[in-house]
């Protein structure tokens, strides 16, 4: 089946447009799409960050990514060990910072393939980086490989070799493989994308039903804990740096203009809940922020941020069960959600217009007694997490019964 008009959209960490020549015939001629797009290294982040102006048109996204191509911005580093600590500390932070903005592209509900290329080009060579390169991409895959939305892709062993690399084309134009490297992983991309798209009609059907048997055993196997609690003066840093840097999953976007004062009348109003989460691959402590109010029988949702690195999760369903019931022990009918558009928050209006009823441009509401069900409707597997407080002094797994303070 064709799709009409659309483009697959290549990222990537080098110079790929070789590839545009064999990927798109290939994907033309299999009737998988129409186009290819390129986006070059230096718009990466905007593009997995902020949805495209022709999103509707974009079937799909193929991630290439080089990890030396991280280091070409440490200017000739030096091939001895002062320049492998610089080279190591700028990876650490790419690798944390890429697998964060990888899950909001994902998140935004179009395909994904990641594909993490060999680092044996110019500046490995220079640097004598080869192996070092070689461990944090190692480690890149594997937590890319935590993204239950992103297809990640095996190297094909057919491209494995100095033959197909051109490390002088590679100094000069960041290019790394020859023509015939190019065309060879086109053929290999190609085919990757139709297997998986093959599959989208009936995917996507049981997703919107909650039912994709894959994701859904994923899911309950990480063991998703979520803990939901009234933020206190030890988790002002928290509050702080959640409400400051949490942007694309925020029903306001990002706050770095917030003051301290701000801060501390938000925690003192007891209207604040801590959302923290962990899993069986680990604690990743105070993750989102909500604040809430009441009008009426309306229990109004002022601030809702999860930081990116456990969206995919269904950490958001869960944070709405718990706002269902605590609109529930209130006595109020409807949850109000307070919908700010800013430049990085489309991820939150989708999941807001996938349960709740829009009234307003900025107002989305969703009906106490229906929240259960549009959960249930929405989410791969409802009841794959746990809900409650963890104990005094208690870490990842002291889960116990669901707590959220009752302030009427």
């Amino acid at each position: 089946m064709i799709h009409t008009g659309a483009i697959l959209q290549v990222l990537s960490t080098f110079t790929a447009h070789p590839l545009a020549p064999v990927l798109q015939r290939m994907l033309k001629s299999s009737r998988t799409a129409d186009d290819v797009g390129f986006t070059p290294a230096h718009g990466m982040r905007e593009y997995m960050l902020a949805p495209a102006s022709d999103t509707e048109h974009i079937l799909g996204t193929v991630v290439l990514l080089r990890v030396e191509d991280w280091l070409r911005n440490i200017a000739n580093p030096p091939p001895d060990s002062s320049g492998e600590a610089s080279a190591r500390q700028e990876l650490q932070t790419r690798v944390r910072d890429f697998v964060n903005e990888l899950t909001i592209l994902a998140y935004r509900g179009k395909p994904v393939w990641f594909l993490a290329c060999p680092s044996t080009g110019w500046i490995c060579e220079r640097g004598n980086l080869v192996s070092l390169s070689r461990t944090y991409t190692n480690l890149l895959v594997a937590r890319v490989r935590n993204v239950a939305q992103v297809t990640t892709l095996n190297w094909p062993a057919a491209l494995s070799g100095d033959s197909v690399d051109d490390r002088q084309a590679d100094q000069l134009k960041n290019i790394p493989y020859t023509q015939y490297g190019f065309d060879q992983l086109a053929e290999f991309l190609a085919a990757q994308v139709g297997r998986t798209l093959a599959r989208s009609a009936q995917s996507a059907s049981q997703i919107a039903a909650g039912a994709s048997p894959e994701l859904a055993r994923y899911l309950a196997g990480l063991c998703v804990q979520v803990e939901i609690a009234p933020a206190g003066e030890s988790d002002r840093g928290a509050v702080d740096r959640i409400m400051r840097t949490a942007a694309s999953f925020s029903l306001t976007g990002e706050k770095p203009d917030m003051s301290d004062r701000q801060v501390d009348t938000l925690i003192a109003s007891g209207r604040c809940l801590l959302v923290s989460v962990c899993d069986r691959l680990g604690d990743h402590g105070p993750s989102g922020v909500l604040v809430y109010g009441c009008s009426a029988d309306d229990l109004i949702i002022e601030e809702l941020s999860l930081s990116c690195t456990v969206l995919g999760k269904q950490v958001e369903y869960a944070v709405v069960s718990a706002l269902a019931q605590l609109a529930s022990e209130r006595s109020c009918s409807k949850l109000v959600f307070e919908y700010k558009k800013s430049a990085r928050n489309q991820p939150m209006l989708i999941f807001l217009q996938s349960l709740a009823n829009r009234e307003t441009e900025t107002r989305y509401v969703l009906p106490q007694n229906l929240a259960v069900e549009r959960i249930s409707a929405k989410a791969i597997n409802p009841g794959a997490w746990s809900r409650g407080s963890a104990k005094a002094q208690g870490g990842a797994g002291t889960i116990v019964n669901s707590r959220i303070e009752n302030e009427r």
